[in-house]
């Protein structure tokens, strides 16, 4: 039978919160009449998430492992996951249910209803400082339409489904490069729900490097910055050169040593150039792992069992 929607779930060391999150699933599978298939993305746990996920029945819907090699992070386990959905249509949905499962059937009647993307819009939730200013970069830099408060689920369809397995970018994230596409898009509320158990994977590290990949890949922002930025320390040196020339010239005032002046200019100077190095290096990083073709993920194992009654 035809499936009507693969959900994947990505997972990294979640054994505390595996029980809620099987109980929510088969609580769910149990009140829908959608045809479901869960895709779980182990991302390289070293705890027992991958066997108890492997362990678990989930009655008629079809089920899915997918064991990577290594910790690839977040994005490259859910374009696994994409990757290995039979669906046509596909939703991300995370482990740490940050929103009711059950919001899967208003996803999925969103693209019945002829959207290719739909996704959810937080309600009750502000985020800290840092986040706030980053989702206003992105707006400004990236996508006005990105939700300011971030993304907590994303369903679409076949056609971005196909883009997304034609293009699997490496050091990306999955959702700058589906709102990037441009489809047919809508937004909906959902209520955000607190973690209860365990600890949040979601390291100032990573949030670091995401903050890093996402204006890299997606926007000219940047370098086009550093540019400005260029043009306009040249601009006052010109100016600065200028007015020491017609000073020295009508003997408009005598100049003194100027050894902390010079060491200032010097350094911010330096400090510029090594900036913009820095931030061509990063494009240029990307672009040699584009010309290695590098994968950005490795599968150990797929895991599947099918429904019980042959669905």
């Amino acid at each position: 039978m035809k499936l009507d929607l693969s959900i994947v779930v990505p997972a990294y060391n979640e054994i505390e919160s595996l029980e809620s999150l099987y109980e929510a699933i088969t609580g769910y599978i149990d009140s829908t009449d959608l045809d479901l298939q869960f895709v779980f993305v182990d991302d390289g746990s070293v705890d027992e998430t991958y066997s108890v996920l492997c362990s678990w029945d989930l009655g008629k819907a079809h089920s899915k492992v997918v064991k990577l090699s290594r910790n690839y992070g977040s994005h490259a386990a859910i374009r696994a996951g994409i990757y290995h959905a039979d669906a046509d249509a596909v939703m991300v949905y995370s482990s740490d249910m940050p929103e009711p499962i059950e919001d899967a059937d208003r996803f999925y009647k969103g693209l019945k209803e002829g959207y290719e993307l739909v996704y959810s819009v937080r309600t009750g939730y502000r985020g800290d400082l840092g986040s706030r200013l980053f989702s206003k970069l992105v707006n400004r830099c990236i996508d006005e339409n990105y939700p300011a408060e971030g993304l907590i689920g994303v369903a679409f369809g076949s056609k971005i489904k196909k883009e997304l397995n034609t293009d699997i970018e490496s050091n990306s994230s999955v959702f700058f490069q589906i709102f990037q596409m441009g489809f047919s898009r809508l937004a909906i509320e959902v209520p955000y729900l607190e973690r209860e158990q365990g600890e949040s994977k979601w390291t100032l590290a990573k949030k670091v490097k995401l903050f890093v990949d996402s204006f890299v890949m997606f926007s000219y922002a940047p370098i086009r910055v550093i540019t400005s930025i260029g043009i306009l320390l040249a601009a006052v040196g010109i100016v600065c050169a200028i007015g020491i020339i017609i000073a020295k010239l009508f003997n408009i005032f005598e100049f003194a040593a100027g050894w902390p002046t010079m060491i200032s200019i010097m350094l911010l100077g330096f400090g510029v150039t090594n900036v913009s190095l820095g931030i061509i290096a990063e494009y240029l990083v990307r672009t040699l792992d584009a010309a290695r073709n590098k994968k950005t993920f490795i599968v150990d194992t797929v895991m599947e069992d099918h429904a019980p009654d042959g669905r």
